[in-house]
């Protein structure tokens, strides 16, 4: 019965087993056997926290960290990115030293394992300072290492976002800072691109993927938050290239020569605001979809014309196939983020120029 001593009896020895020390065995005498297996339970849990407490952080090939770092800012950032910056990176050392033999110097002041300086070497730019050192101690030194470009993706805990773009805006060089698309949302953000000349005369242009978002890894041995696979990767926000450049390495002109090398990819867009980055890329997306669709009909028509047998017959193959094609692009089309807003919209669209047709000279009045 609710209340009686027979139900109360078990709960009490329950909570004094689960408040025992871990080297103590409470008294099993009175429990029951779903007690039993909770208590169990809930010392396993408690062995699992301890076991995680008690093991060492994660350090790096090179020995320990020379500064406190967060656990989970032991992140290195996917090729992929550094990928889609580099015919940017190229433009930047051709205007600066006249060639592309490797020799820009690029500084990513944040050290987590190393890999930075092997992705951007694969990619043709040996020349990369990423050492176990504290950024903030560097700056403080006035030693920074010689470098014409900086490039990095600060760690995401504490203020490090907002010291990191505090510095890029009053450094004086070229910068390409990979950040969570939000960042451009923050007071601190604005307030640079409000009072910072450099920024002003300037303004940051922004690089992005299309399509499936950047990963990044947990170096192999590093303690993993829970979220994150065995692999080591995750994406914890869409992210996009925040980018800088000086008048000396060609500014805007820059820019433009890159846009123009982008439109012979489907990789990557460019933009002036993260916005407008979010919007080309779900249009690059789109035209993908739909070259895709018109492929798939082209080749459904020309096999049913191949198989050949009656005209009738192939004919309606070809239709069948064709339809199925053009329904399956637009399943691709419609599963596209903000597709269906963006019917909504289309839709309401046709219906107001239908409307205004009906009423004749598109809503002019007529006396």
């Amino acid at each position: 019965r609710r209340g009686s001593v027979a139900n109360v009896k078990p709960r009490k020895a329950q909570r004094k087993a689960l408040e025992a020390a871990p080297g103590e065995e409470a008294p099993a005498e009175s429990f029951s056997e779903p007690a039993k297996k909770s208590v169990r339970k809930a010392r396993a849990a408690r062995a699992v926290q301890r076991a995680a407490k008690e093991k060492p952080d994660f350090q790096p090939e090179d020995g320990p960290y020379s500064y406190n770092a967060d656990p989970e800012d032991h992140c290195e950032t996917d090729i992929r990115a550094y990928q889609h910056l580099r015919p940017l990176l190229l433009k930047i050392e051709f205007a600066i030293y006249g060639r592309n033999a490797g020799q820009l110097k690029l500084w990513d002041p944040y050290f987590c394992n190393g890999a930075v300086v092997q992705n951007l070497a694969k990619l043709g730019f040996p020349q990369v300072h990423n050492k176990n050192e504290d950024f903030y101690a560097v700056l403080k030194s006035g030693k920074l290492p010689p470098h014409d470009v900086l490039i990095t993706s600060p760690p995401y805990s504490e203020d490090h976002i907002e010291k990191c773009m505090r510095y890029c805006a009053s450094s004086g060089k070229p910068w390409c800072v990979l950040l969570p698309n939000w960042v451009h949302k923050k007071s601190y953000f604005q307030e640079l691109l409000r009072e910072t000349p450099s920024l002003v005369n300037a303004p940051p242009n922004y690089l992005g993927p299309v399509g499936r978002p950047y990963h990044y890894w947990f170096p192999s041995g590093s303690n993993r938050p829970n979220h994150v696979g065995s692999d080591g990767m995750t994406t914890p926000f869409h992210s996009s290239w925040h980018i800088h450049l000086t008048g000396r390495v060609g500014g805007m002109r820059l820019m433009r020569e890159l846009e123009a090398e982008r439109k012979s990819t489907n990789e990557w867009v460019m933009a002036k605001t993260v916005k407008g980055l979010k919007w080309c890329g779900r249009k690059v997306q789109e035209r993908a979809v739909a070259a895709k669709a018109r492929e798939a009909a082209r080749a459904a028509t020309q096999s049913a014309a191949l198989r050949g047998g009656a005209r009738a017959t192939g004919g309606k193959a070809a239709a069948t196939a064709a339809a199925a094609a053009a329904e399956a692009a637009a399943a691709e089309l419609a599963a596209l983020p903000g597709a269906k807003k963006r019917r909504a919209r289309k839709g309401a669209g046709r219906k107001k120029n239908r409307t205004r047709r009906m009423l004749g000279d598109f809503g002019e009045d007529d006396d």
